[in-house]
């Protein structure tokens, strides 16, 4: 938790105005970080076992821990919410999170993800795509991240990373990668970048700097800072059909 304290205040100046309550921000994850680790030491076989969210979350709810977990969560948040957590859940998925269940759920649901995704990493199973779609949670992500090895994705829900491309930048929603219909805007320290694909017209951030050392779950709330370029895009850099 430490850690993830430091790089929330060493790294907010990057958002360059952009503000994020910082109380509420370590609170959210102080909660989570319990629920994970509940999860990891009761029910570790079984994030072991389960290789998707979806069977998952059925399995959690068949053992009577997403329960506890939403009983426990609600407490926590000072917040009343129906016993039943499926009534939860759908709350949560039907999008409704500004309801007590569904606010509940969502914080709930996130640890188990982070769980399942954590997992997946220390096992070293890391999917190479070409995809803005997050292969364990199915959250779109809009934060990519340049390490030692290549470019990669990173899940803004369950802090999933995938390889999208080794040596060269490639857009993850076509995978256009000419450097000719590619562009990054950034400043010149090149911490964070903003890119735009001309072929397709997508646009997703940058965290250029390998020396940025945060949490993973932090990575996509650091990248905003990049929005302070898209100023710089306009429409016609994006190449119409046909050529035109």
């Amino acid at each position: 938790m430490r850690e993830f304290k430091d790089a929330l205040r060493k790294y907010m100046h990057l958002l360059k105005g952009g503000k994020i309550d910082l109380e509420k921000t370590i609170k959210i994850e102080e909660l989570e970080l319990k629920l994970m680790n509940d999860l990891v030491s009761k029910q570790s076989e079984l994030c072991e076992r389960k290789k998707n969210l979806q069977g998952l979350i059925e399995a959690l709810l068949d053992t009577g821990w997403m329960e506890e977990a939403l009983k426990e969560t609600s407490h926590k948040l000072n917040v009343e919410i129906n016993s039943d957590p499926r009534e939860a859940l759908e709350a949560f998925l039907t999008g409704n999170v500004e309801r007590p269940e569904g606010k509940v759920a969502l914080l709930v649901v996130q640890a188990i993800a982070r769980c399942l995704a954590e997992s997946k990493l220390e096992n070293d199973e890391i999917v190479e795509k070409v995809t803005p779609i997050c292969p364990v949670c199915g959250a779109e992500s809009k934060t990519m991240v340049l390490e030692r090895d290549g470019y990669y994705m990173v899940c803004p829900f369950c802090s999933y990373k995938w390889l999208v491309s080794r040596e060269t930048i490639r857009c993850p929603y076509c995978g256009n990668d000419n450097p000719i219909s590619l562009g990054v805007f950034s400043d010149r320290a090149r911490r964070l970048g903003l890119a735009v694909c001309q072929e397709c017209g997508a646009t997703w951030r940058l965290v250029i700097d390998k020396s940025i050392k945060a949490p993973r779950i932090l990575l996509p709330v650091i990248s905003l800072g990049a929005e302070a370029y898209r100023k710089f895009v306009h429409d016609d850099m994006v190449r119409k059909p046909g050529g035109q």
